[in-house]
């Protein structure tokens, strides 16, 4: 009787057809009947909840990161040039050649500071910039309209009569959050009072007046909304007694994220007597904390991505153990090693890639439907899950990130292979003599 076929003969092309259907079956066998299909469950489970946990919290953070960039750069300026000890005439001059550099929106002179803002009903202490009408509309959280999801722009009134008089109080705007602690309204009064006032034989006299509000601006971060208020320039120096100086300009750019390139540049132009930084000087712990902390959560949940791989190396070791018989027959039938180690590498690497794949849809699926998500926990807990108090946004922001995307589903095969290795290569080294002896 001729001898029977070899399965994988010398010439046989790597992952053969054979391969893929031994490694099915073992991936359907029923654990009664030494498969390891409930443990290929718990592994897909378990690397499909910690992609999707990877994705979820990567677009959290990016769109937090890119959100609160976006609203605090489209309204705080991304240079600035203190000018407290130059000359006027000298930051006319500066503000003409800053704006004629390539890459420059705008550079606004301002003056600032800051004040005791009452009412009838309350008070609060808040930061004023002095501005021109023209470089108010400008700004880009007032240019760009409402937006809906962070409800910025102007909400109440218009800019239109900033600076204008208006029954004996100029027309001024106000933060939404700084109008709510007040308890005021467009058309209503603000006084502001500052301990910058005139001069007197008795020292200085505090000085107070009062502001009708034109209309509120809301810049979608909290932490500006509830202590900004504007004035027009000509107004704020005569309030805070500067006379013709200027304390800063304010310079806007087209791309933020190059600000600092642009600091020895406009350092040139301001000369000695000027002091210019850019944005992440203003609190350089606080952006180096964003950046830490996107690398720290991405570092561990590629951890717990592994973790969950590991369920992998558990089932693919009772596997071999259950079927050492069946690898025995299958070498004394002509498989090689190398052929054993795919076989069981398809296994693992099935287990990784499809858990990998239904992470990354959940994940997708989450990313997308994370307004509804939040909107569905905050009604069944009846609780604020989300507080702009405390986060500075008014919504938990999400951007997906397809390179985030394709770095996850690499790694996550990538590991699916590394653990499968082990008990693959145990399987591949399997003496089928001695598998067989007892049998």
């Amino acid at each position: 009787m001729a001898d029977a076929p070899a399965i994988d003969p010398g010439g046989a092309m790597p992952f053969s057809p054979y391969e893929f259907q031994i490694a099915a079956r073992y991936l359907r066998t029923k654990r009664k009947n030494g498969g390891v299909a409930l443990i290929a469950m718990i592994s897909f489970a378990g690397i499909a909840l910690a992609v999707t946990g990877l994705i979820a919290v990567m677009s959290i953070m990016n769109g937090f990161r890119n959100e609160l960039f976006s609203q605090l750069l489209g309204f705080q300026p991304h240079v600035f040039v203190d000018t407290r000890m130059v000359e006027p005439e000298e930051v006319d001059r500066m503000v003409a050649e800053i704006e004629a550099l390539t890459g420059v929106k705008s550079a606004d002179p301002v003056v600032q500071g800051q004040v005791m803002a009452s009412t009838e009903r309350a008070e609060t202490f808040l930061q004023v910039l002095s501005i021109s009408p023209q470089d108010l509309a400008e700004l880009d959280v007032v240019s760009s309209g409402d937006d809906p999801r962070s409800m910025t722009g102007i909400t109440h009134g218009s800019i239109e009569e900033f600076g204008a008089g208006r029954n004996g109080g100029d027309v001024i705007v106000l933060g939404t959050g700084v109008a709510r602690r007040l308890s005021v309204n467009v058309g209503d009064y603000v006084t502001f009072l500052t301990a910058r006032g005139a001069a007197t034989s008795f020292g200085v006299a505090p000085r107070r007046k009062a502001y009708y509000v034109g209309a509120l601006l809301a810049a979608g971060v909290s932490t500006i909304d509830d202590s900004i208020a504007f004035m027009p320039l000509e107004q704020g120096q005569l309030f805070f007694g500067r006379e013709q100086g200027i304390d800063m300009i304010q310079v806007r750019l087209d791309d933020p994220q190059l600000a600092e390139t642009f600091v020895a540049p406009i350092e040139a132009i301001a000369g000695p007597q000027a002091m210019v930084y850019d944005y992440t000087r203003l609190d350089p712990a606080f952006y180096n904390a964003l950046q830490f902390e996107r690398s720290a959560m991405r570092l561990v949940m590629t951890i717990v991505i592994a973790i969950a791989a590991l369920n992998i190396i558990s089932g693919l070791v009772m596997l071999v153990k259950n079927k050492s018989r069946d690898i025995a027959i299958l070498r004394t039938m002509g498989a090689t090693q190398a052929s054993v180690l795919r076989i069981f590498l398809i296994v693992g690497a099935s287990i990784g890639m499809l858990g990998t794949l239904a992470g990354i849809i959940l994940g997708i699926l989450f990313v997308i439907n994370v307004g509804p998500i939040q909107d569905f926990i905050t009604w069944i807990t009846g609780a604020q899950v989300w507080d702009p108090s405390v986060y500075y946004l008014y919504r938990i922001p999400a951007d997906l990130d397809w390179g985030e995307v394709a770095f996850v589903s690499i790694f996550g095969l990538a590991v699916s292979l590394l653990v499968t290795l082990p008990p693959a290569w145990r399987a591949a080294r399997l003496d089928p003599v001695e598998a067989l002896r007892y049998e």
